[in-house]
Parts: C-alpha cells; structure tokens; sequence
C-alpha cells in the first residue's frame, strides 16, 4: 500500500467517524476514535509529506473539526435518530397553556392554597382548580394560604394570607 493511500484511507476513516456520530448514538466513542484517526493521519502526513504538508494538514483540521461539530450541534435535532431522542415541542394553544384572564380578575380576593413552592411563579389550588401564580413579595411555601391580588400577565399575583392574631 503506496503513503498517499494509506494518508486518504486514515483522513477518511476519520471523517467517516465523525459523520457516524451524528447518525449512530455512541455517547462520543466515534467521536473520539475519528479525532484519533485524524490525529494519526496529520502524524503521518509530516512523515511522507514534510513539514510543509503537516503544517497544511494541521490548519485543515483545526479548520474542519469545529466547523464539523458547529454543523453536527446545529442540525443534529434535524436527523431521525434526533428527532427520536429530542423530539419537538408540541404546539400549545392558549386552552392547554392557561386559563382565561377572566376567570383569574374572578379570583381577586379568593384564597387559595400553594401546590408548590412560589419562587416566584408556582401552581396554587383555588377551589379545586390549579392556577399559575407568581408571588407579590417573597418566596411563599407549598401548603400556605394564599390570597389573589392582582392579575399580572396570564398569572395571578398572590401574597400569603396573613393570620389574624
């Protein structure tokens, strides 16, 4: 096997690695073993090439290796193994995502008791029905009494009820 096929086989194994990263879910090990084969390529280019060749080869690298990870971060979501493991968000309309700012100004005035912790936003039950809420003042805890006191946003803003003593 002739220097110049031994030097195209190592550059293309390489890359070929590389672009089976995208496409075969190896946590990194292609990765890794494509970098090497480049790595040994660039070695093996300043033996039968010269210095000249190696210093040309080591700029390609430094060139195409992150230009190859930029694209692979940016499109990989894009490839079927992507859309498998991230898929994409589902659309949601304003009925999955709140209720009407009607039925919060309703709330004014009512109490309600904390699902989760406010910090500032979390979920309040009133009456049965969960609502997104944002604290008025400071962080409230899960199981306070709360009390509605303004409509901010598609939220209600609430503040803890205060205890008669």
């Amino acid at each position: 096997m002739s220097d110049v096929s031994i030097l195209i086989l190592l550059y293309a194994v390489g890359v070929l690695m590389l672009v089976a990263e995208i496409f075969i879910p190896s946590h990194g090990i292609l990765s890794v073993a494509g970098i090497g084969f480049l790595m040994s390529a660039v070695y093996k280019t300043f033996v039968y090439g010269g210095r000249e060749a190696g210093i040309v080869a080591v700029f390609a690298c430094l060139v195409f290796v992150p230009a190859f990870a930029f694209v692979a971060i940016k499109y990989w979501h894009r490839t079927p193994i992507g859309k498998l493991i991230a898929p994409p968000n589902p659309l949601l309309t304003a009925d999955d995502t709140s209720i009407p700012v009607e039925a919060l100004a309703r709330l004014i005035g009512q109490t309600g008791r904390t699902i989760t912790p406010l910090r500032p936003v979390g979920i309040c039950d009133f009456s049965g029905k969960r609502v997104s809420c944002v604290a008025e003042f400071a962080m409230i805890e899960t199981g306070s009494e709360v009390e509605g006191v303004r409509v901010s946003g598609a939220n209600l803003a609430v503040q803890k009820k205060r205890t008669e003593v």
